[in-house]
């Protein structure tokens, strides 16, 4: 039993020394792994402090860039701007200049009619631009502001034609926007305004419709054709503008045998067609007398309308005497019940005679007569 109690002691003495042992091992490990982590830790602290040190680096960098960058910037949106300046002053130095220059050649203009310019011809000093009011013509002004302005430089035209405006034409400038329009806008401007472009139809119709009326004499009724066959067709060659003249030259004529007789010759012109009907018409003329059957003619219908004129005289006198004398009957039957009316005439107004017994009704009644 004893010897039990002993191994059983020692056993236990034996487990003791073993936990011990194993107490030390646990502690030598608890403690290394303490180092571990604290170096570790020191570890990753140093890499955050560099990682931090590296970005703040970068950061910095960054700055130094950008404010670089935005230096650089500024400097060349300064430049920029005084580049800028510089060509507005040179803009503007210009656009004075043509202004005076402008001025200038107005006042020139508007005192001896003569624009001088270099290098270009002008027109003589006694040639002044005509003026258009926007009353005649567009293209027939057109035709005699470039005759006089024919040698000149394209600005100096769009100045001498802003010169010549004169009432409403003047204020076909108000539709221009630019400050100097030139040539080319100004007349522009002016067609779509006073031109007959777009009247091309209406005058094709007229043209049509146009006959020799009774008192127009050929040589007025051949300057009307030609002129509406221009408005009508004003693109048109030379060549068909005669043609067209001599056709409705021949259509509109008042007598169809004279234009029959213009039609076989075949002319070419209108001025061959209107000397062969003055012809044709002179003949006819001296072979029967026409101008004097015409000249008495119109004493018969002078004849005739006095002679209306008097029996519509006549006729509204009579009616006015039986008018009065209604107004007599009346005036009778009224004094028998003592309520008279005053008599008056109705020739002169006055009261207390009726129109038959008024000392001017026979001086007016002569005078009729006599018309």
């Amino acid at each position: 039993m004893e010897e039990s109690l002993k191994q059983m002691m020692e056993m236990l003495s034996a487990m003791k020394e073993d936990m011990k042992s194993s107490q030390q091992k646990l502690e030598e490990k608890l403690e290394d792994n303490r180092e571990v982590m604290k170096r570790g830790q020191e570890e990753l602290k140093q890499k955050l402090e560099d990682k931090l040190q590296e970005m703040k680096t970068t950061i910095e960098d960054s700055n130094t860039k950008l404010e670089n960058k935005l230096k650089e910037f500024e400097e060349a949106v300064e430049e920029e701007i005084n580049q800028v300046k510089e060509e507005v002053k040179e803009d503007k130095k210009e656009i004075n200049k043509k202004i005076e220059d402008l001025e200038t050649k107005v006042r020139q203009l508007s005192t001896t009619g003569v624009i001088k310019t270099e290098g270009t011809l002008t027109t003589p000093s006694k040639v002044k631009v005509p003026t258009y009011d926007g009353k005649a013509s567009w293209n027939t002004y057109l035709r005699q502001f470039e005759a006089v302005v024919r040698n000149w430089r394209e600005e100096d035209k769009a100045t001498s034609l802003i010169a010549a405006l004169r009432g409403e034409a003047l204020k076909v400038l108000r539709t221009i926007t630019e400050a100097s329009p030139n040539y080319s806008t100004l007349t522009s401007a002016l067609e779509r305004r006073y031109g007959d472009a777009h009247l091309q139809h209406v005058y094709q119709a007229r043209l049509r419709s146009r006959r020799q009326r009774f008192e127009d004499t050929l040589q007025k009724y051949e300057a009307d054709i030609s002129r509406m066959v221009n408005l009508a067709y004003p693109t048109a060659p030379a060549e068909v503008i005669e043609q067209l003249s001599v056709s409705s030259f021949i259509e509109g004529l008042r007598y169809p045998e004279i234009g029959q007789l213009v039609r076989l010759a075949r002319h070419k012109t209108i001025s061959e067609a209107l000397a062969q009907a003055l012809e044709i018409e002179a003949a006819k003329q001296a072979s029967r007398g026409t101008s004097k059957i015409r000249h008495v003619k119109t004493y018969q219908y002078q004849d005739r309308e006095s002679k209306m004129r008097r029996s519509s005289k006549n006729l509204v006198d009579s009616i006015k005497d039986v008018l009065e004398k209604f107004t007599d009957g009346q005036n009778s039957e009224d004094s028998t019940t003592n309520k008279r009316r005053p008599i008056r005439c109705w020739t002169c107004g006055v009261e207390g005679h009726v129109r038959s017994r008024c000392p001017q009704y026979p001086a007016e009644q002569n005078q009729g007569n006599a018309n």
